[in-house]
C-alpha cells in the first residue's frame, strides 16, 4: 500500500510525525480497544489498564519529535509500550520481584473463558469447547500470550517476535509447541475455529 493512501497506517504516522493533530486521533481510535483488551489480559484492574493505555499515548504524543523514524512498526511498539508501563506499574506497587525490567516473565497472561458466552456457533460442539479450554490451560504464559497475538491481534511472526523480545524463529518454534500441544486435545481443523470463539471480543 503507497503511503500517500490516506487509509494507509504508515501514511498516518507519517502525518502526526508532521505534525497533523487529526493523525493522533486517528492512531488512538485504530488501537487503543486493541491495547486495553490486550492489557485485560495482564490485569483485571480495569481502570488500571485504561490508566497505562491513555500513558502509552500521552508519551507517545509528547516524544513524537525524538521517536520519529525509529518506530519501524508502531502496532509492535505500542503493545511493547503498554506492557513496559504494565511491568513498572506492578513493581512500584510490589506486587511482584523486581528481577529485570527486560523481562516480561514476571507478568502473567490470564485468559479467562465463559462456553455460555463465547459459544456464538451453534454448530460448535461443547465437548470440543471444552477439551480445547482444557488445552490451552495447560500452555505456559508465554505460549497463552503468543497464541493470542497470532489468532486474536493477527500478528506476523516479526510483530511478535518483536513484542516477546524474542527471535523470529524463537516466535515460530512458541506457535508451532503451542499448537502441537493443543492438538493432543484436539483436531487441528478445529483449532482456529475455537480459538477464533475464545477470543471474541464482547
Amino acid at each position: 500500500m503507497a503511503l500517500h493512501d490516506k487509509n494507509n497506517i504508515d501514511y498516518t504516522w507519517y502525518t502526526f510525525l508532521k505534525g497533523d493533530e487529526g493523525a493522533f486521533t486517528r492512531i488512538y481510535n485504530q488501537y487503543a480497544g486493541n491495547l486495553f483488551l490486550f492489557g485485560k489480559k495482564f490485569s483485571t484492574d480495569a481502570q488500571i489498564v485504561d490508566d497505562a493505555v491513555q500513558e502509552v499515548f500521552v508519551e507517545l504524543y509528547m516524544k513524537r519529535e525524538t521517536l520519529g523514524e525509529n518506530i519501524q512498526n508502531l502496532k509492535a511498539y505500542l503493545f511493547v509500550a503498554l506492557k513496559n508501563n504494565l511491568l513498572k506499574r506492578s513493581i512500584k506497587e510490589k506486587k511482584i520481584p523486581v528481577l529485570s525490567m527486560e523481562s516480561f516473565s514476571n507478568l502473567d497472561f490470564n485468559i479467562e473463558y465463559d462456553i455460555q458466552e463465547t459459544l456464538i456457533n451453534s454448530e460448535i460442539k461443547s465437548e470440543a469447547s471444552e477439551r480445547l479450554s482444557s488445552a490451552i490451560e495447560q500452555l505456559s504464559k508465554k505460549q497463552k500470550e503468543i497464541i493470542y497475538l497470532k489468532f486474536e491481534e493477527e500478528l506476523d511472526y516479526p510483530e511478535i517476535a518483536k513484542i516477546l523480545q524474542i527471535s523470529i524463529e524463537s516466535a515460530r518454534k512458541q506457535i508451532y509447541r503451542a499448537i502441537k500441544t493443543l492438538r493432543q486435545s484436539i483436531e487441528l481443523q478445529e483449532i482456529k475455529i475455537l480459538l477464533s470463539i475464545f477470543f471474541k471480543r464482547n
